[in-house]
């Protein structure tokens, strides 16, 4: 007997298990609350789609930090290079930057969901849009639709409901208060790959907002970023911060708020900007003796003017200016809001799983993707780790069901 499964959330872990199910001769309905598909994965393609990342899967696996142990096994199941394969089978290769990362040629998202979708028709796969689900009645799903509400029953649901960054796209966590209500357990939901609040002067936030620091060393409890950073109106955000933010933000959980180190001239060591200090300032401002003998940026110049003690700033010693540039401190008050964020850090606990990711308290019912409680840097781990729950969970549901 041919088994029903319906899907709820359309992104890639829903997407990619209605593939795997579908091919495995399952009667599959994906139900998406929003008007079309993949909301959130085509607004990570609007950079350049980075799907993946290249890097040996020893390294590439530690990146999921305390949940490595539970994502070697999915990740070993669906491989960067399995992810490869998947996207040439859709007609879109796929190759690997300079930094690892690895992209579709087209460097977009579209083309790669458009002939997804179009191989799940293929397929027979029955697409429900507009289909908002609101839990359970007994045994049946129940949808918020345009006609009213709809009741409907499902041998095998997988919920793949994302987190709740980016609303707006579909995924606003409205789904942790229905686990709950069925005894789920479900870790609060926090920003991940997130900015972090600060307090700039009005006359600093209103030259720098939108402007980048460039190469730069961020520091934190021993962890050192290389990179660049962006100023925004109330604080920074940007992949150095985002690699750092999961420290910061519990650093910022646990004392009220957190202390990054920035390293603003790291090509520079202290003896060569000491000998650099040496040449006379004669009339020069401080900003522009330092802009002319360290090749100091606009920026990092107005960073070292919001210093506590910036009313001095003209009369700073050398080993003042020294310290100031190689162990720069920015206090970071709390995170960006979840609406900000890229990502979702929490979720249904690994506990409240089986090891085919079936809710223990909710027969047939499993979970894939962001709804699970792990956190990822950006770089291509995320979106790797959501297709393969997906893979992962549709290949149990087929050796259990």
């Amino acid at each position: 007997m041919i088994k029903k499964i319906a899907i709820i959330g359309g992104g890639p872990s829903g997407l990619m298990a209605a593939d795997i199910l579908s091919a495995n001769r399952y009667k599959v309905t994906i139900y998406e609350r929003k008007p079309t598909f993949g909301r959130k994965f085509l607004m990570a393609g609007r950079g350049g789609l980075n799907i993946s990342h290249s890097e040996d899967l020893h390294n590439f696996v530690k990146k999921y930090g305390t949940k490595s142990f539970i994502f070697k096994e999915i990740i070993d199941n669906f491989s960067p290079q399995n992810l490869r394969d998947w996207c040439e089978g859709l007609g879109e290769k796929t190759f690997i930057g300079s930094s690892g990362r690895i992209f579709p040629e087209s460097f977009k998202a579209s083309p790669l969901l458009r002939a997804w979708i179009s191989r799940l028709e293929k397929k027979n796969v029955v697409f429900k849009l507009n289909h908002d689900w609101q839990g359970w009645n007994q045994n049946n799903l129940i949808f918020n639709t345009k006609y009213g509400e709809i009741f409907t029953h499902a041998d095998v649901t997988l919920l793949s409901l994302g987190g709740a960054s980016w609303p707006k796209l579909g995924s606003d966590g409205s789904w942790v208060n229905i686990l709950r209500k069925q005894g789920v357990v479900v870790a609060p939901l926090r920003p991940s790959n997130c900015g972090f609040v600060t307090e700039w002067s009005d006359i600093f936030s209103k030259r720098f907002e939108g402007k980048s620091l460039k190469s730069v060393i961020l520091s934190f409890k021993g962890k050192k970023m290389r990179g660049e950073f962006v100023i925004t109106k109330n604080g920074v955000e940007g992949n150095t911060i985002y690699a750092l933010s999961s420290l910061l933000r519990e650093e910022i959980s646990a004392n009220g708020s957190a202390q990054l180190t920035i390293d603003l001239k790291p090509d520079f060591s202290v003896e060569e900007i000491k000998k650099r200090l040496q040449k006379p300032k004669l009339k020069l401002s401080m900003s522009n003796y330092l802009r002319k003998t360290l090749n100091l940026s606009n920026v990092a110049i107005g960073l070292l003017m919001e210093l506590p003690n910036r009313k001095n700033f003209n009369n700073f010693t050398p080993e003042s200016i020294i310290y100031a540039i190689k162990f720069y401190t920015l206090n970071l008050h709390k995170p960006f809001t979840l609406d900000r964020a890229i990502s979702t850090a929490g979720g249904v606990t690994f506990n409240s799983i089986d090891e085919n990711f079936m809710l223990i308290n909710k027969p047939n019912v499993f979970i894939a993707g962001e709804m699970l409680d792990w956190e990822a840097p950006t770089g291509g781990y995320l979106l790797q780790a959501c297709i393969a729950t997906g893979a992962y969970v549709a290949n149990t549901i087929i050796k259990k069901i």
